[in-house]
């Protein structure tokens, strides 16, 4: 589950920046102004552009990690614009000063730098990566539309070089990763070769904490959205809740969800939403129960009704374009919005259980939870059959629309942990028991022992001093 105690949002909000709505007519979908009142020309010309290529959620999530950015860069009176050497600088400033990360050169190549978080950083360690990929778009996207005369001060020249002459070699190097002629991976490619100047340092491989939590855990998650489900005030956040467990998709992904996503699947208890890297296209497709199919339909017909601003209840009379999920003003429901009653919902729900026994988990851990389901039924299913297991967890990567099978590795290496740490457990636990059996069969005579403390005094030289009052047998180990 997902620890706590970084502060992203107040990271962001510590730019000064603020985000306006244009005015009519505008070509700028945001305006970023500071404290002023000034546009920053260079963050509202790339969020113009970079939102032109990508209707999707990540410009604004790159935004919000280019705020601080921008943000430093006007507090020390320093040009967005200035040669790639000394944007590096600032940069390095900027990751110790504001970031609070340890920056080092990396001794095997000048020009790179190794990033690390600190137990004062306000990021973590997956938010650092969305920082750097954020700065780095700010610039490659000013390059390429002529505003910026330089290298990208985040990219290495050397390392780009290389990768233009390896690309000549791959087959088809220019065609998309999904259409399946390229003679190398994409993520191959830019595994082999890194042109990222400021490089986090490895650190443990990621692995999703909640499959390693045990079956009671995990029931009590499933019983805890149960609950929320059950006693959610909007019929919307009921919906929501069930296709967040049942389908293992991304909050993001069905809060998201619009009217010709649905009506694309052409069938019931199907949807296409917008995907990770997608860029705002809907292609990947979920599926649910037709419990839940009948639930949509219902918040449709009612609850979506009285919220429309046209109140159209019929599926058939809604655009294509119209959001799914609505506020009660009529505007489409935000992740904020959710989170609000999500927080609301949580904590009636975690009243059922015992203090000790409460689990605290984010609606992304529901993700992990039904793989962990799904892929423990599949296993079930191919009976000890590694191609029929294969097969399946193939199929079942497609439908979780992951890209990279190192994904699903992960998952069943953690799998794997799990199950061979409930066995060591349970071989424990059983011999423990043995022992406190036996015990118990030994008659109580024979169970003082042959040598006593009185038989030890003797033994004890006088002149020997006896051991601290505080002191235990134990008390080794913590040294």
């Amino acid at each position: 589950m997902r620890a706590k105690g970084r502060s992203h949002g107040r990271f962001v909000s510590l730019s000064g920046l603020k985000k306006l709505i244009s005015p009519p007519g505008s070509p700028y979908p945001l305006l970023i102004v500071d404290a002023t009142g000034q546009p920053i020309f260079f963050l509202c010309e790339w969020y113009r552009r970079f939102k032109d290529r990508d209707p999707g959620r990540t410009p604004d999530t790159y935004l919000d990690m280019a705020l601080p950015w921008a943000g430093f860069l006007l507090r020390h009176q320093y040009a967005w614009n200035a040669p790639a050497d000394r944007i590096q600088a600032y940069l390095v400033e900027f990751l110790r000063e504001d970031v609070a990360c340890l920056v080092a050169p990396d001794a095997k190549n000048e020009e790179r730098e190794f990033i690390e978080t600190t137990g004062k950083s306000p990021l973590a360690k997956s938010s650092l990566g969305v920082l750097l990929a954020a700065l780095t778009s700010v610039y490659d996207t000013l390059i390429a539309a002529g505003y910026y005369p330089y290298q990208n001060p985040l990219r290495s020249e050397k390392m780009l070089i290389l990768k233009r002459e390896h690309l000549r070699q791959v087959k088809n190097a220019g065609a998309p990763e999904h259409a399946g002629i390229r003679g190398e991976s994409w993520q191959e490619t830019n595994r082999a070769f890194p042109t990222n100047t400021f490089r986090q340092r490895r650190g443990k491989i990621w692995k999703p904490e909640v499959v390693l939590e045990p079956d009671e855990v995990q029931e009590r998650m499933r019983e805890t959205i149960d609950y929320m489900a059950l006693h959610a005030t909007f019929l919307r956040d009921q919906v929501i809740l069930l296709l967040l467990r049942q389908t293992g998709a991304r909050l993001s992904e069905i809060i998201e969800m619009t009217v010709g996503g649905y009506r694309a699947a052409r069938k019931a208890g199907r949807a296409l939403v917008k995907n990770k890297g997608s860029r705002g296209r809907e292609e990947k497709r979920i599926h649910f129960t037709t419990t839940v199919e009948k639930q949509l339909q219902l918040y449709i017909r009612t609850e979506r009704a009285k919220y429309d601003p046209q109140g159209r209840k019929r599926l058939e009379d809604l655009g294509d374009r119209d959001p799914l999920f609505l506020t009660r003003t009529g505007k489409p429901y935000s992740r904020a919005a959710f989170y609000h009653h999500w927080r609301r919902l949580f904590a009636p729900a975690q009243q059922q259980f015992k203090k000790k026994e409460r689990v605290e988990f984010t609606p992304h851990d529901l993700r992990h939870l039904r793989v962990t389901r799904a892929v423990t039924k599949i296993r079930e299913e191919a009976k000890g059959d590694r191609a029929a297991e294969a097969a399946l967890l193939e199929g079942f990567m497609h439908l979780m629309g992951w890209q990279s099978p190192e994904t699903m590795k992960i998952y069943l290496q953690t799998m794997n942990e799990r199950k061979a740490m409930k066995a060591v457990l349970d071989d424990e636990e059983a011999q423990e028991q043995d022992a406190v059996n036996r015990r118990r069969e030994v008659p109580p005579a024979q169970t003082q022992l042959p040598w006593t403390a009185k038989d030890h005094a003797k033994e004890v030289s006088p002149q020997a001093s006896a051991p601290p009052a505080d002191n235990d047998e134990l008390s080794w180990y913590e040294e």
